[in-house]
């Protein structure tokens, strides 16, 4: 179980660009009940964890972050089976170092100790933003509640590490893995919106995984929203998507593709 930083993981932290403006994955797991001794004694994992985030946005005006998504993780669609979140959380910070000096001072470690209270594994991946997204994560979230209570829509997060070399037969030989997924996205992109309903709201680089396995490490991460999971998997199991799926199955090395619901904003 990973809950808190290594040394070594916190040297990655250090090492990245202090200037960057920077997203914080973080899938959370809850304990049925709060380990005792940390301030949060006879709570749920769940109530404090949100004690966490009420000490998080006490310290919101001297280190400021944006969370853009908060969702209740559902079921784990490619990944290893005993692996499972409760909770997606998106933080944008507008630099590594505002984030950095956060986590240094004696306030935020007093503020961990609800999250050390409430969590029974997690991840915190740093992202960056890639290009061609735009405001599409705010235009998404502009539909309001009512939208999202007639359609039931739902995010599927891709967490993708690539091939260095795409396997070859799968129509993408001669390409680099990173390559093979480009070409995956834009096929998906060349579908009608009946036959591919999904939105691209979120595209990022992973740098470093600060908190989980160490060698756990993401190269693309997606935030795909679609109108429900029956539109999700009317995709995938379509006879059109067999022309993008190839390019995916020669570019991914290892991947996650968990489902999610939005909490935040609303």
């Amino acid at each position: 179980m990973h809950v808190t930083r290594t040394d070594e993981q916190w040297k990655l932290l250090n090492e990245a660009a202090p200037d960057v403006p920077i997203v914080m994955l973080n899938l959370i797991r809850f304990r049925d009940t709060a380990l005792d001794g940390h301030g949060c004694d006879g709570m749920t994992g769940e109530a404090a964890y949100a004690e966490y985030g009420r000490r998080l946005r006490a310290l919101a005006a001297e280190f400021p972050g944006s969370p853009f998504w908060v969702g209740d993780a559902g079921r784990t669609y490619i990944g290893p089976d005993e692996e499972t979140w409760d909770l997606v959380l998106c933080v944008g910070y507008e630099s590594v170092s505002i984030f950095r000096d956060m986590l240094a001072t004696p306030a935020y470690q007093q503020a961990a100790q609800a999250r050390t209270a409430a969590v029974a594994d997690s991840r915190l991946v740093l992202m960056n933003k890639t290009g061609g997204v735009g405001d599409g994560m705010q235009r998404w979230a502009a539909g309001g509640a009512e939208a999202d209570e007639a359609t039931d829509p739902i995010i599927m997060l891709n967490l993708i590490r690539y091939h260095d070399k795409a396997l070859a037969g799968h129509t993408c030989d001669d390409m680099t893995g990173e390559e093979a997924y480009s070409e995956y996205v834009r096929r998906l992109q060349n579908m009608n919106s009946h036959d591919c309903p999904g939105t691209i709201i979120w595209d990022g680089a992973g740098q470093a995984t600060i908190i989980g396995p160490t060698d756990e490490t993401w190269d693309r991460i997606l935030l795909m929203a679609y109108p429900s999971i029956a539109d999700f998997r009317r995709m995938v199991n379509s006879e059109i998507y067999k022309t993008a799926g190839p390019a995916r199955t020669a570019a991914v090395l290892d991947s996650r593709l968990i489902l999610t619901h939005q909490k935040f904003p609303r």
